[in-house]
């Protein structure tokens, strides 16, 4: 009883926290300029100035130029790099981190991995193949039902690419969880070392987590995550969904930055 509670704690403080940052990141942040403009219903000055700033914002959020200046700041930290395993000392293990599951996938009956997981996974088994080094699973996720992330993750690996899964961690719920408890697992199994298999963009915060933990982490990134075709066209300054979907990303990786340098300094 006592875990199932924890189980529900974890999810509601996640959900809450989640259902914070899409208030306040566009586009759903342009209800809070809609309502601070009707506050100031009686100065026709103040209402038009609100709704002018929300509506730039927006638009500048929106165009992809502005966008893959947000995510190239997070993406040069850690770059992916070729034949990886030939350029530094090969670490004990590889670390994959969860990524979000599809729900609906009813082609596979269900549940699948996300596409932005199976990168991960895909990379995940590249680099086992090319070294033999065992791998790490870690992900929970709202409810545990039917299976943990980590155990979809686990079945894709093991069925799909044929390479082995070594170990899961099936408790954590957000990167930071995923840090903690990887590094009890391994550091008792006495790995040393470890790669951490995640999306170039998420690799800073991943990183911060996993600092000054027993086990040493050295980031093995996946993709450079480019989808804009257009970066020598008019259209890099049109402003498009996809923009303002990559804006969203880089800036739930800007904020997560803040945050857990904040809990590193309080910890520390």
């Amino acid at each position: 009883m006592v875990l199932g509670n924890l189980k529900v704690k974890h999810h509601m403080n996640g959900l809450t926290i989640r259902t914070i940052e899409l208030i306040l990141l566009p586009p759903s942040n342009m209800i809070l300029f809609l309502l601070l403009a009707l506050l100031c219903y009686k100065s026709r000055n103040w209402m038009l100035t609100i709704m002018f700033i929300g509506t730039v914002q927006l638009t500048l959020l929106s165009l992809p130029v502005i966008a893959e200046k947000l995510m190239n700041g997070l993406i040069r930290q850690n770059p992916p790099s070729a034949e990886l395993w030939l350029k530094h000392s090969l670490p004990d293990a590889i670390v994959v981190l969860g990524a979000g599951r599809n729900q609906e996938a009813e082609e596979y009956g269900g549940s699948m991995s996300a596409s932005t997981e199976m990168e991960r996974l895909h990379y995940a088994a590249y680099l086992h193949r090319k070294t033999g080094i065992p791998i790490l699973i870690s992900g929970g996720g709202a409810g545990h039902k039917p299976k943990s992330e980590a155990e979809y993750m686990r079945d894709v690996m093991q069925e799909e690419f044929g390479v082995p899964v070594r170990w899961i961690e099936t408790a954590s719920h957000t990167t930071w969880e995923n840090a903690a408890f990887t590094d009890r697992i391994l550091s008792a199994d006495g790995v040393k070392s470890a790669w951490v298999v995640t999306q170039s963009w998420h690799m800073p915060r991943a990183l911060l987590a996993f600092k000054d933990k027993q086990v040493q982490y050295l980031p093995a990134s996946v993709t450079f995550a480019s989808s804009n075709y257009w970066q020598h066209q008019w259209m890099w300054w049109i402003p498009q969904s996809t923009a303002l979907n990559r804006s969203n990303i880089a800036l739930h990786e800007w904020l997560g930055l803040l945050w857990y340098k904040w809990r590193n300094n309080g910890s520390g």
